[in-house]
């Protein structure tokens, strides 16, 4: 049940982390002034944030929807219903990308007013458009990652084997670390009875990374602490859809360990910009630096920050 907040819960995830260390003015707009954007009577600055939170360029929303799409074929072949073909899920996929395009363009007043319901593309908002390049690489992703899905290690397990036990897919779960609530997203759990292992798989429409086994590692934390299950009995596994090799870890005690440090002290500078930890009320605006970078160019919130240039140089 929906409980209005003035200031929004502390937790603690990856994606925020993340946003916390690339820049804190970032982070204060995406976990603080769009909170509550989303109410009618809410300041303007608190609904333009909240709309700007909800952007999404051509390659995070590819992701989203193949992780959407590959959900719900998990999801048929759980229940026992009729799979997509990859033909069928290309088209799926598809139709949704078209929708954010004529959200973005003959739909922008509808998306301005309502941000949740309808897409508002990165390049459209701040750009001149989908270039032809741009679209000619999307389709060209989408069909790699849909292909390599289908042949993928994990897709083929699931179709042949015989004993598996599904404990997630595309879940989203919270479990707590000292009085801090944690989320995490799990891409897809099951347990292979025939090895006596739990098997986390996180699929990635992108380049391979080095954060991506530090990811992982959370994944473990929250199945040692809210299952119950030993560290030696999880097998880790990135599927790369867009090259269409997979990556499996089994982590030791001390790279959990060294996660929950990781978690410790981000949440302890985090906590270090709030005025009212008990509240979650942040400290002022001008307390959260800017952090100029090339990642500035392709920030959802880049707007925001050339108002404030503009008002300190005009």
């Amino acid at each position: 049940m929906y409980v209005h907040r003035d200031f929004p819960e502390f937790s603690w995830s990856n994606s925020r982390h993340k946003t916390f260390l690339e820049c804190v003015r970032k982070y204060y707009h995406q976990y603080y002034e769009s909170h509550n954007g989303w109410l009618y009577e809410a300041p303007d600055e608190n609904k333009a944030a909240y709309r700007l939170k909800n952007i999404k360029n051509i390659p995070i929303l590819l992701g989203d929807l193949i992780h959407k799409a590959i959900d719900w074929q998990l999801k048929k072949f759980l229940n026992d219903k009729s799979l997509f073909t990859e033909d069928e899920m290309i088209t799926l996929i598809t139709r949704s990308l078209n929708k954010a395009y004529l959200d973005s363009t003959k739909h922008r007043q509808l998306w301005f007013n309502k941000p949740k319901q309808y897409q508002m593309l990165h390049e459209i908002y701040y750009g001149n458009g989908l270039s032809k390049d741009a679209i000619a690489a999307a389709k060209m992703k989408l069909d790699l990652c849909v292909k390599n899905f289908f042949t993928s290690k994990t897709y083929q397990d699931i179709l042949t084997k015989l004993e598996m036990h599904v404990l997630h897919s595309e879940d989203f779960q919270t479990f707590e670390v000292n009085g801090v609530d944690v989320f995490v997203v799990l891409d897809f759990v099951y347990k292979d009875v025939s090895q006596e292992k739990w098997i986390v798989v996180d699929w990635k429409t992108g380049k391979e990374s080095e954060d991506d086994r530090k990811q992982l590692a959370f994944y473990a934390l929250f199945l040692s602490k809210q299952h119950n299950i030993p560290i030696e009995d999880i097998i880790l596994r990135n599927e790369y859809l867009l090259s269409g090799k997979h990556q499996e870890y089994k982590l030791t005690e001390f790279e959990i360990e060294s996660a929950q440090a990781l978690m410790n002290d981000s949440i302890y500078y985090m906590l270090k910009y709030l005025e009212d930890p008990v509240k979650n009320m942040p400290l002022n605006i001008e307390q959260f630096e800017m952090n100029p970078s090339r990642k500035c160019q392709n920030c959802n919130f880049k707007e925001k920050c050339l108002s404030v240039h503009d008002s300190l140089n005009g």
